[in-house]
């Protein structure tokens, strides 16, 4: 009997440790799994967050390959293939009113960045936004995407004026809710894209982000915006330019080439000007849209001062500081052809010097009193009007591809002439390397008409 109660005890026991060592297995592997479903929803909840981060991140571009033709003798080679533009533009909205953007130029040789900017929007009242970074000046054609534009380039006086399109700076935006009405006005270094010579001829205005001087530019735009009822819409407004550079010459020269003022080196040399612009956009016809803008004012170029030569005493004469009255407009007119093409027309002109007609271009002329410490100038080719005809017809794919041919003619003011012989003549070389004396004549129209061949891919 003892022995049959020990029997079961210890098999009682057997099964008592079983149950136990069972039970701590099934634990284990309860808490085993319980730490796997922890670590998967810890990466979940990972990748969760790290997923709407890229949401928040849109990504856009565009590549513009063209072919171009250039019926001036003078330009060798006058024809070849070409990438125009190459961008992709990130814009991460990191939060409810903030937002960063960011576009990299790819154009082969040439690595840059075109936009870097922030931008913060007023969360209360909707109204405001503030930018600061690298960004379009606030003009029109300048604002208005090339990707998007009817000619191939912008007109003369916005490449005149606005090298490169964009400038360093910050800028404060005002868009009423109810009213349409848009104001800009921007603070910015100025001499973004401007090439400034020393007397050794080396660009002081190297470095795009660190600014020549201490002088800062201020621009202005408001635009407003009527509703033509079923006819279409009409937005008209001006922008201002007001702003310096910081002088190297101690004279400056006016455009009349007569007026000569004294200056001291680092003071302000004004380049201010206004302009009127307009667009009309009319459901009519298929839809079309007439569109416009006219820009005047004084611009200027920086001179230098006397520099002795390296090694030596005696100086070189320096070269004065110009400003010059200008003006300029263009007038766009588009036309939708269906639903697949486009014909556009602009004509634009630009004179940038308007104190001296063409007649007066090598006649007028500043004669320095001291020739030893101030260069004589005589009016050249840089002050001849300019006058483009172009035509652009488009033809769309898709919304993502385009295919465009663009052509220019160009007509350039004509000077006067001298006993039969003209006052202002060129020599170039062909492409056989054969030198043609004399051979551009500005007292007739210099051809510089251009075909250009493009194709467009955005996304």
């Amino acid at each position: 009997m003892k022995r049959l109660s020990l029997i079961a005890l210890m098999f009682i026991s057997t099964l008592t440790y079983n149950a136990n060592a069972q039970e701590a297995t099934v634990n284990e592997k309860l808490t085993e799994v319980n730490d796997k479903i922890n670590g998967l929803t810890e990466r979940l909840a990972t990748a969760e967050s790290d997923l709407s981060k890229l949401t928040k991140i849109k990504v856009s571009g565009y590549m513009q390959a063209q072919y171009q033709y250039f019926e001036n003798p003078s330009i060798q080679p006058n024809n070849y293939f070409s990438l125009r533009r190459a961008r992709v533009k990130f814009t991460y909205e990191m939060t409810d009113g903030v937002k960063f953007v960011l576009t990299p130029e790819f154009v082969p040789g040439n690595l840059s960045v075109k936009d870097a900017y922030v931008v913060l929007n007023d969360r209360w009242s909707k109204t405001f936004s503030v930018w600061m970074g690298k960004f379009n000046r606030p003009n029109y054609e300048v604002e208005y995407s090339s990707s998007s534009r009817e000619l191939a380039e912008r007109s003369t006086v916005i490449r005149t004026l606005y090298p490169g399109e964009r400038a360093i700076g910050a800028k404060l935006e005002y868009n009423p809710v109810n009213v349409p009405f848009h104001f800009q006005v921007a603070l910015l270094n100025g001499a973004d894209g401007i090439t400034i010579s020393n007397a050794s001829g080396t660009n002081l205005n190297t470095t795009e982000n660190k600014d020549f001087d201490n002088y800062k530019d201020i621009m202005v735009r408001a635009t407003y915006n009527l509703q033509l009822g079923n006819f279409g819409g009409l937005d008209f407004g001006a922008h201002g330019y007001f702003g310096s550079y910081k002088s190297n010459a101690l004279k400056t020269l006016s455009s009349d080439y007569t007026t000569i003022e004294d200056v001291k080196f680092g003071d302000a040399v004004k380049r201010n000007w206004v302009g009127g612009e307009f667009q009309l956009f009319a459901d009519i016809l298929g839809g079309l849209s007439v569109k416009g803008e006219y820009i005047a004012g004084k611009n200027a170029s920086i001179g230098y001062s006397p520099v002795a030569a390296a090694g030596t005493t005696a100086a070189i004469p320096g070269v004065a500081n110009f400003q010059n009255n200008f003006s300029g407009y263009y007038l766009y007119f588009i036309k939708n052809l269906g639903k697949k093409n486009q014909f556009a027309f602009r004509y634009d002109y630009y004179d940038p010097n308007t104190d001296i007609s063409g007649k007066d271009v090598t006649i007028a002329k500043y004669t320095s009193v001291d020739a030893t410490t101030l260069r004589s100038r005589t009016s050249g080719k840089s002050d001849l009007a300019t006058s483009t005809f172009g035509l652009a017809l488009h033809h769309y794919f898709d919304d993502n591809l385009r295919i465009s041919l663009n052509y220019d003619i160009v007509q350039n003011e004509k000077v006067g002439t001298t006993s039969g012989v003209s006052n202002l003549t060129e020599d170039y070389t062909k492409a056989d390397g054969t030198k043609v004396l004399k051979g551009l004549d500005y007292s007739k129209n210099v051809n510089n008409n251009l075909l250009t061949l493009r194709i467009q891919a955005k996304f």
